[in-house]
């Protein structure tokens, strides 16, 4: 009989040390500038919980980061991703977000890249539905909870202690981060100064590190093997060398032969879906929403306050909802102008530019369902990323 060979077993386990145990400087030089570049559209889950690809994306002038939610994945034709591969201008936009992607997560992956941040410029667009009255919950949370960034954050600060406080106590709101006893102990300890906590942070410390030095890991490897799995297809025809009145007539003709089967301007797609099979149950569903008062507001503030910590330039888009399908929802217009007003005055507080596009609430085809930009909305994001690249 013949015996079973273990060597394949035994080499697998040799190459998987290898790899752990190798220093990261060595495996660094694998991330090229190519995988960066092909990142920029990807929307890669790991990419947004990670920090290498997004670090070595901030050091480059090639690109224009882009936050927000699950508006940039609606790459149509007119998205910036699209409109600026035909329409070069020198400046690659790199897609940073997904839906459940609020405030706090976006804190988070701000506060562990305050070098790259300096003086860098970049947009940020803020959803009205991230400002209902319970905020950012559990689920969503949960599902964009980067472990590493929590672990850096915890660890290796790079805010002020006024931000890491801050940032701890709305960590330990979150029951991934209470169900971690390792960073709970950790987090408490920056917010609670008494002895035992302390002794109990000094005595995990030597384990978290390791364990964070794991993820760190992970990181690099996910970042040197993963497949890119979105392309663009752009269209030249509709976009390249056009004046913005001929962009903005292509994309309504567009949205116009998409959206036929409902008085909302709603693409019939995302219709059918979405919103047809319940249309009855739809109707004055909000009546009793609020978006004036919201924990997002707070978490929203520390993002205004790590970017300015950070020194960078940030432009912030106001993006609107679909006017229409709100009022049908029952979501009063004076609300909706009360977050508008509210979310602006916010940030001009901090001294930083808002693109404010509330007024086109009822622009047919701004929007490519209920609330998130398509077609016509994306067009003014590509007039004011043009203005940014022309100053310094």
């Amino acid at each position: 009989m013949k015996r079973p060979s273990f060597s394949p077993l035994i080499a697998a386990a040799l190459i998987f040390c290898f790899i752990i145990f190798i220093p990261n400087q060595y495996l660094l030089p694998m991330i090229t500038d190519k995988k960066v570049e092909k990142a920029a559209v990807d929307l890669d889950f790991e990419m947004f919980q990670g920090e290498i690809i997004q670090k070595k994306m901030l050091e480059s002038p090639k690109y224009l980061p882009i936050y927000g939610s699950s508006e940039l994945s609606r790459l149509d034709t007119f998205h910036p991703s699209n409109y600026f591969k035909v329409n070069a201008i020198g400046v690659t936009p790199f897609l940073v977000g997904r839906g459940g992607m609020q405030s706090f997560v976006h804190f988070l992956n701000f506060a562990n890249q305050t070098e790259g941040l300096k003086h860098k410029k970049l947009l940020f667009i803020l959803s009205p539905q991230w400002f209902y009255r319970q905020g950012a919950t559990q689920q969503s949370f949960s599902a964009n909870f980067s472990t590493l960034q929590a672990y850096k954050f915890a660890l290796e600060p790079k805010v002020s202690e006024r931000l890491q406080i801050e940032g701890s106590k709305r960590l330990l709101t979150f029951d991934v981060v209470k169900n971690d006893a390792m960073l709970k102990t950790l987090l408490e300890a920056k917010i609670h100064k008494d002895k035992k906590t302390q002794m109990k942070s000094t005595m995990i410390k030597p384990f978290a590190f390791a364990f964070m030095k794991v993820l760190e890991k992970r990181d690099l490897l996910d970042s040197i093997f993963d497949v890119q799995l979105t392309k663009l297809h752009p269209k030249p025809s509709l976009i390249k060398n056009k004046s913005w009145d001929q962009l903005e007539k292509n994309a309504y003709e567009m949205a116009k032969a998409k959206s036929t089967n409902n008085p909302f301007y709603i693409d019939d797609f995302y219709y059918n879906k979405r919103i047809r099979p319940k249309i009855e149950q739809l109707r004055g569903f909000r009546k009793d929403s609020s978006l004036l008062v919201s924990p997002e507001y707070q978490d929203f503030q520390m993002v205004l306050d790590v970017l300015k910590e950070a020194k960078a330039k940030p432009l912030f888009v106001s993006v609107p909802v679909n006017g229409y399908w709100y009022d049908y929802m029952g979501l009063s217009k004076k609300e909706r102008e009360g977050y508008y007003k509210k979310i602006k005055q916010q940030i001009e507080k901090e001294g930083f530019p808002v693109l404010d596009l509330s007024s086109h609430e009822y622009d047919p085809y701004f929007l490519k369902d209920t609330l998130h930009l398509g077609y016509k909305g994306w067009l003014p994001i590509d007039k004011a990323i043009i203005e940014l690249t022309k100053h310094p």
